[in-house]
């Protein structure tokens, strides 16, 4: 019996998300628990079973909006209450809630007292106490030195080089606890005495988006006063340097991360350290412009690459690779992870520097640190065309031309070749000349045959004694 009910009471709530609203009420399961929430500056506890809601009364409606938002109407006495919930994770929840509305003549419905809820009304962010650890590598991952800069303690922005931010998986770990913690060790900074040194140790309660605001809950696990325990966080994806931490249990506060009560600027730090274990072409030595990867910036020793993208401006990503093993032209190198925590193996193979150039192939990443594995053929994922990636020279030592002369040309193609004047406002600067013909020119004629130029609209225009007119320089 007890099962037939419940699997009547599933059909009643199924019945309800299809039809949008449902009269004898089942709150669903992951609403369920007691909740620890900071409202008007009093700790409260709110507890929620599958029909009634602490100070609210019973659930009497449901309006499902979507799997994560929904409106409940409560009546205790002759009270009732519009709550709206956004479910954010398992851990954690939102709401907004109207205050106590009578109607004396008639039984309202849900829209009728959800009508009255402000759309305006401040979220308040309701945590689970019996919550359940997520793993924290959605919501922060990698190893970080922070500044860090409390608005209501002091105005300055506290930068010691030991304070770190250390949030790394363990493979493999049996103990499953160990990947939804992370740590903030704080160092104090002389000058400053509102800032503090200490170790504090959160566990996460799981992450969500809002807009391009990405907000993460965590609870201190060393802490016992329920509201110190519980924090917010909100991180940018566009920006990704800085973080916003909330100094109440509360997540409505965190508008932007630059903007929060306390705020972190971040720095990726790599964490290990790769011993070398064999060279690279002496003739690699020098910055490259890696043109297979967003042009990122590429300085290469004998032992080390070391590869920085610029994802937008003011950031950039490093990755470093160290070189392990070689043999012939492959070389399998340990890659030191942009956010610090992992290293990894993955093998390159090179083609001899032809002039400014580097030709190269790049396997997989593989976790095991073997040569075998990690530089079969099969992890170069290029079939059966060897198609090779170029690397060019920041500063290049110009070459021989292979050709010489003037000549002309013809284009095919949807994206083609416009010239370009340095210093010109326009396509064509002066507009004042008439060009009696236009052709297209590629010239090599320079003593040294080292430069060609390119004009694809020349123009051919000669002054009132027939002499030939640069109409560039109006010479």
């Amino acid at each position: 019996m007890a099962l037939r009910d419940r699997l009547a009471a599933y059909l009643l709530l199924l019945t309800s998300a299809i039809v949008g609203v449902s009269h004898g009420c089942l709150i669903p399961f992951v609403m369920r628990g007691t909740w620890f929430s900071f409202e008007q500056g009093s700790n409260t506890i709110t507890d929620i079973d599958d029909t009634y809601m602490t100070n609210h009364g019973t659930c009497v409606a449901i309006k499902v909006y979507r799997n994560d938002y929904k409106a409940l109407l409560f009546k205790q006495n002759d009270c009732y209450y519009c709550v709206r919930f956004r479910i954010r994770t398992v851990n954690v929840l939102q709401k907004s809630a109207t205050g106590c509305n009578t109607y004396r003549d008639s039984k309202p419905s849900l829209e009728d007292v959800c009508s009255e809820l402000d759309k305006d009304t401040r979220l308040v962010t309701m945590f689970n106490e019996n919550y359940r650890p997520k793993n924290c590598r959605s919501a922060i991952e990698g190893v970080w030195h922070f500044a860090y800069q409390n608005r209501f303690s002091f105005t300055g922005e506290c930068n010691h080089p030991e304070a770190k931010i250390r949030s790394c998986q363990e493979p493999g770990n049996q103990f499953l606890i160990a990947n939804q913690k992370f740590n903030l060790t704080f160092k104090k900074c002389d000058g400053i005495k509102e800032s503090f040194e200490g170790t504090k140790e959160f566990s996460c309660l799981g992450d969500w988006f809002v807009g391009k605001n990405h907000f993460f809950a965590a609870a201190n696990t060393k802490e016992s006063r329920k509201d110190e325990k519980y924090r917010c966080f909100v991180r940018n994806r566009d920006d990704d340097l800085y973080m916003g931490h909330s100094i109440t249990p509360e997540c409505s506060v965190l508008k932007t991360p630059e903007n929060s009560p306390f705020r972190f600027r971040m720095t990726p730090v790599k964490q290990e350290t790769v011993t070398p274990g064999c060279l690279l072409p002496k003739n690699f030595t020098g910055d490259w412009v890696n043109t297979a990867h967003t042009e990122a910036d590429v300085m290469i020793n004998q032992t080390h690459i070391i590869e920085t993208t610029y994802p937008d401006i003011g950031r950039y990503r490093r990755t470093i690779y160290v070189c392990r093993e070689q043999k012939d032209n492959r070389y399998m190198m340990a890659r030191l992870n942009i956010d610090g925590c992992q290293k990894d193996y993955v093998c390159f193979e090179f083609v001899p520097r032809h002039h400014n150039i580097i030709r190269f192939r790049k396997g997989l990443e593989m976790i095991r640190e073997d040569f075998s594995t990690v530089c079969s053929y099969i992890q170069f994922k290029s079939d059966r065309e060897w198609n090779y990636d170029l690397m060019l020279a920041r500063d290049p030592v110009p070459v021989k031309c292979p050709i010489a002369g003037k000549f002309n040309f013809t284009q095919k193609g949807e994206v083609q070749f416009e010239t370009r004047v340095l210093g010109g406002v326009t396509k064509t600067p002066w507009d004042d000349i008439q060009c009696k013909e236009n052709i297209s020119d590629l010239s090599v004629c320079d003593k040294d045959q080292k430069e060609i130029w390119i004009d694809a609209h020349y123009c051919i225009t000669v002054d009132a004694y027939g002499r030939h007119m640069d109409i560039y320089s109006k010479r």
